[in-house]
């Protein structure tokens, strides 16, 4: 497990463009689960996490946030072209994926798993799979995405937004 390296430059969108509609939430109740200690054999820090218990936490907890940010968008969870998770494990996005959609009544028409490729990069998860899709044309504009994110501790985010002219310095042209 690591970062990757990665760089964003964010703008002011057009009125109606961009980022419409968000939502963080953090699962206190679920804090013991992942903690932080400095390590006894070495510099740096040693983290302990419960991943299993976290994963069914997670999976527990997060539709009632993805159904508020949805109904916030105007959106269901079927009219997502592309669901990034937070990459863990393929068999975690996987089991994820199929308990979420039921809970929420419909499957989203893609999920991006790029762990298998690429290893769990931690923080830059979603935009290492935002360039691998954009360089490889998969989106297209008007393409509804949605970012998930999870953190041990435990946190939970959620965020939509439709593909726009980015596909156009990526090689897709239609």
């Amino acid at each position: 497990m690591g970062d990757a390296g990665v760089a964003v430059i964010l703008e002011r969108a057009p009125k109606g463009q961009g980022i419409p509609v968000a939502g963080f939430t953090t699962l206190s109740d679920h804090s013991r689960l992942c903690l932080g200690f400095a390590s006894a054999v070495g510099p740096g820090a040693a983290m302990f996490t419960k991943a299993r218990t976290i994963h069914k936490v997670a999976i527990d907890d997060s539709p009632p946030l993805l159904k508020q940010v949805l109904d916030a968008s105007g959106l269901s969870f079927g009219d997502i072209d592309y669901v990034i998770p937070h990459q863990t494990s393929a068999r975690a996005i996987e089991k994820g994926t199929r308990e979420i959609s039921e809970r929420l009544g419909v499957f989203p028409k893609n999920v991006v798993v790029i762990v298998d490729e690429f290893g769990n990069t931690a923080s830059t998860t979603h935009f290492v799979a935002l360039y691998k899709y954009l360089t490889e044309g998969r989106f297209k504009k008007g393409d509804n995405i949605m970012l998930i994110s999870f953190a041990s501790g435990l946190e939970v985010g959620v965020i939509i937004f439709t593909m726009d002219k980015l596909v156009e310095h990526y090689g897709r042209k239609d």
